[in-house]
């Protein structure tokens, strides 16, 4: 897993920071095309939207491996959860090397950043990341890579993440279909944690409550919720907002990846307390972790997320974290970074109670 020894590794310029993704628009013909296109959006630097199916992503956002990694801590491999006639539903799943068959390990369904547009569960950063998660708590880790905006609209990725889901508690039934053996052999169905970064918190958090508000309810008891620096806004502001908030580059993406959406910035998906939000005294889990850092400014949200659900009346256990000095996804884009172990070394905490 060390740098050196990844041939895509790209230091300094790896990682997608919300707060560094801005809009640019313009009038422009594409040349290959013969109408003409209204406007070009430009996520800087990782995407480019032609506004007529065009769409390019650097791959600079997220270098990759192209196989799974295994070390001496972790293996790993890719595999398809689900096949539609337009799609695959793919994830990468990372274990400890040697996991005991006789003792069942805890499974952490996960969902990578990116605003809903970029990013991977492939990419080298969040591969990283995880594996080191996998070694350290001890877990099953999956990461799921979601459909991504603009080719699959919302609510595209919280459909993926309850298919991901529904995948997992398949594994309950001994002869089901496209069952994984890792799953099947270490993972501890009783055991499972639901959690994300960014965009990938937020999709956490809404297959939480999808969950918990569907009249089937969830397929498996959901132990616990992580959301590390998760991407919720709102048209007022919140305490622990700065009043600044309201200019965000975060809103404007909002507005791209959801152009349609019920609301605005107030739809269910990405505000919380909205006029059609959820009741979070339902939060359908045990235990919950939020995770923010200090100059970060979805940290505010992030913050009242925790607070709001302790007053909500739910009866389970929500702890807050924050790293001080540290921007958005630092645990991404810092690997070696002190914070970023002790961020690891909380959610092993918390998944291992």
């Amino acid at each position: 897993m060390a740098k050196k020894n990844n041939p895509n590794f790209i230091p300094h310029i790896i990682i997608i920071s919300l707060s560094l993704l801005i809009f640019q628009t313009c009038s422009s013909h594409h040349t290959k095309h013969t109408h003409k296109v209204n406007q070009i959006i430009k996520v800087t630097p990782y995407i480019i939207d032609y506004g007529n199916g065009t769409i390019i992503r650097d791959p600079i956002a997220t270098p990759s491996y192209s196989s799974p990694p295994n070390t001496p801590q972790v293996q790993s491999k890719d595999i398809t959860l689900t096949t539609t006639q337009k799609y695959q539903l793919r994830a990468r799943i990372i274990t400890p090397a040697r996991p005991d068959p006789a003792r069942k390990i805890p499974i952490l369904l996960y969902f990578h950043g990116g605003a809903f547009c970029i990013g991977s569960a492939f990419g080298w950063g969040d591969t990283t990341y995880l594996a080191r998660v996998s070694a350290r708590a001890n877990v099953v880790a999956i990461s799921v890579d979601y459909r991504l905006y603009p080719e699959y609209p919302i609510p595209s990725p919280y459909d993926d993440a309850r298919a991901a889901l529904n995948w997992i508690a398949a594994h309950r039934t001994p002869n089901g279909l496209n069952l994984d053996p890792w799953v099947a052999q270490y993972g501890d169905l009783n055991r499972v944690f639901i959690g994300g970064d960014s965009a990938g918190g937020n999709i956490a958090h809404n297959l939480v409550v999808r969950a918990q508000e569907s009249p089937s309810g969830s397929p498996v008891e959901i132990t616990g919720l992580f959301l590390a620096m998760p991407y919720f806004l709102g048209s007022k502001r919140v305490p622990f907002e700065p009043k600044t908030i309201i200019y965000s580059p975060n809103y404007r993406i909002w507005a791209y990846v959801c152009p349609n959406c019920k609301y605005g910035v107030d739809n269910k998906y990405i505000n919380p307390f909205g006029p059609d939000g959820p009741n979070l005294g339902r939060l359908g889990c045990k235990r919950l972790l939020v995770y923010t850092a200090e100059i970060d400014e979805l940290r505010g949200r992030g913050r009242w997320y925790y607070e709001k659900v302790k007053a909500s009346g739910w009866t389970g256990r929500a702890q807050w974290a924050e790293a001080q000095g540290q921007p958005h996804i630092f645990h991404i884009s810092k690997p070696d970074d002190p914070a970023t172990t002790k961020l690891i070394d909380d959610l092993s905490a918390f998944v291992n109670n």
